[in-house]
């Protein structure tokens, strides 16, 4: 599995206005993640509806301003990448370490998806723990850029 092959510049988006509440993220994300429409059954408030209830579980929050929502869905034919930057502020979702989430990359997958996507959000997660990589997130002018910094990576499917 390739990030880029989840990853549309269509679902990306540079946010300069403070955005704080995570129903409002999640919304956003689930707009994102529906460009272009998934069909009548996966629409835009079915999929914040499973996203919403994955975090009700357990906060996606990572730490280091970095969060990654996911969740298998019924009916999905392939898996799908977005991409909030919060340039104007971050929010509170909950991470362990107490920082505002600055950098969502939402995942969704279907459910017959076997490991690979546990596997891309794992090389995600270590990609974004370096500083720089998220610095240049937080600046990046478009989204070619973000897709310059994160869509290249690779993983090979158990």
């Amino acid at each position: 599995m390739n990030l880029a092959d989840t990853l549309d510049p269509a679902r990306i988006a540079l946010v300069d206005h403070p955005v704080v509440a995570r129903e409002d993220i999640l919304r956003l994300v689930a707009r994102l993640l529906c460009t272009p429409e998934l069909g009548p059954e996966l629409g835009v408030e079915a999929v914040y509806e499973a996203l919403l209830q994955r975090e009700r579980v357990a906060s996606t929050a990572v730490g280091d301003g970095v969060a990654f929502p996911h969740v298998k869905l019924e009916g999905l034919e392939a898996a799908r990448t977005a991409v909030v930057v919060l340039r104007g502020g971050g929010a509170a979702l909950g991470a362990l370490d107490g920082r505002p989430t600055r950098i969502v990359v939402a995942l969704i997958v279907p459910p017959d998806s076997v490991g690979g996507h546990l596997m891309l959000l794992g090389v995600l997660s270590r990609k974004l723990r370096d500083p720089v990589v998220r610095a240049g997130l937080l600046e990046a002018p478009d989204p070619a850029a973000v897709i310059g910094l994160i869509g290249e990576l690779h993983v090979v499917s158990p």
